[in-house]
């Protein structure tokens, strides 16, 4: 099966929210936007009135080349362009999603990062070199994560205690705890960005 991008708008999104607000999600590998690491996101940005989109991959089982994944996550980015007819006003990303920081940085955009993919150099560099605000969250015992690749990338970061690659850290409290900590630093990295004017 061909690797397939499909892009939908988030149906928790308000209908009464601002049009020209609009925020391209980008899941990881097999941590789909129904999870709570991006769902409970989702729905913070959306009470604040953001048009939510999302990515959605098929046939990715079998694809190990990194060049591959990133060509299908950078083509997501891409059809969003061609739909709407402009660029996201900000890109949440998780793990896979992560590997769009070279498109984000080549268009100045906006972004949070969620367990980036700090393991892997090229990412690592593509997220140093944007030059509009953004954001690093992960977790303490996430495998991706790196200290000093977070320092490298000069972006200011949040990280969850205990928690690994999927949120998790085996106390439901904790997680609950940890999914707090991710939904204030997306609400308030998102607060501060300039709002959108109407030709936005």
């Amino acid at each position: 099966m061909e690797p397939k991008v499909e892009l939908n708008r988030w149906p928790g999104s308000r209908h009464e929210n601002a049009p020209n607000r609009h925020v391209l999600v980008l899941p990881g590998r097999g941590y789909t936007v129904q999870l709570p690491g991006l769902h409970l996101p989702m729905r913070t940005l959306a009470l604040q009135g953001w048009q939510v989109w999302t990515a959605t991959w098929s046939g990715i089982d079998g694809l190990g080349d990194l060049e591959a994944v990133e060509a299908l996550v950078v083509r997501a980015c891409e059809t969003f362009e061609q739909r709407m007819g402009r660029l996201p006003h900000l890109v949440l990303a998780k793990s896979m999603g992560t590997l769009a920081a070279g498109w984000v940085a080549d268009h100045d955009l906006p972004a949070i990062w969620t367990t980036p993919l700090l393991n892997v150099e090229g990412c690592v560099r593509d997220l140093a070199r944007s030059a509009a605000p953004a954001l690093l969250i992960g977790g303490s015992d996430d495998s991706s994560w790196d200290d000093a690749a977070a320092a490298m990338t000069g972006l200011p970061s949040v990280i969850v205690p205990g928690a690994d690659h999927s949120w998790e850290t085996g106390h439901w409290r904790e997680e609950l705890a940890g999914l707090e900590q991710l939904c204030e630093a997306v609400e308030e990295f998102a607060a501060r960005l300039q709002p959108v004017t109407s030709a936005g």
